[in-house]
């Protein structure tokens, strides 16, 4: 059994996922982040940036090389298949630099816990690197008044990111564990402290 343990916490957009991985940085995991990680594989110039625009259209990039976010997310999210045409793309590289980034934790701590927060985990595969997958739940009305505050998005806008999501589901039939994104933090706190502390209990008897 591997020294390192891999938690992917994934829900839908607006569930409370960072929250949760900002307390777990706090008490001493290694977070990597699939939102940032996606960031790094659209920079300018790079191979994902160039796919994308082949199937987004030229004027998804800006005039300094640069990708136009909002007029993607608008174009991916206006519906499933173009979201699914999205991920399609990115997954694969999100993929790949993942494993990298989990290499370089490792070189720096054997033993580390590494949460990965991913909204995608499932769609993408990356839950199969993953020991124990957390799914975060929160009611749509909570999610989507978060990410018009969060992205600055308008009503409409928001909507049809929402629309794009999977059902709660989805994600709690797939978990070994569900998190409710909408209760007090404090709770949210103890009920994650609780899940790894069964973690690493289990991992304990399974060395023994």
């Amino acid at each position: 059994m591997r020294e390192y343990t891999i938690i992917g916490i994934t829900g839908s957009t607006g569930a409370g996922k960072s929250s949760i991985t900002q307390y777990a940085k706090s008490i001493g995991c290694y977070i990597i982040d699939a939102d940032l990680t996606a960031r790094k594989i659209l920079e300018k110039g790079s191979v994902c940036l160039s796919c994308l625009s082949a199937a987004f259209g030229n004027d998804i990039v800006n005039s300094d090389g640069t990708l136009d976010r909002k007029l993607l997310a608008k174009k991916a999210f206006s519906s499933r298949e173009n979201t699914d045409k999205l991920n399609s793309i990115t997954h694969p590289f999100i993929f790949a630099e993942t494993v990298k980034t989990i290499d370089s934790i490792r070189s720096i701590k054997k033993d580390a816990v590494i949460i990965l927060d991913a909204p995608t985990l499932f769609e993408s595969r990356i839950d199969v690197i993953c020991d124990y997958v957390t799914a975060v739940i929160c009611p749509e009305s909570i999610r989507r008044e978060r990410i018009i505050k969060r992205d600055n998005l308008s009503e409409a806008d928001a909507d049809i990111r929402l629309k794009a999501q999977k059902d709660d589901s989805f994600y709690t039939e797939r978990s070994d564990f569900v998190l409710n994104g909408a209760e007090k933090t404090e709770k949210l706190h103890m009920q994650l402290n609780d899940i790894i502390l069964k973690i690493t209990k289990h991992r304990e008897v399974n060395e023994c």
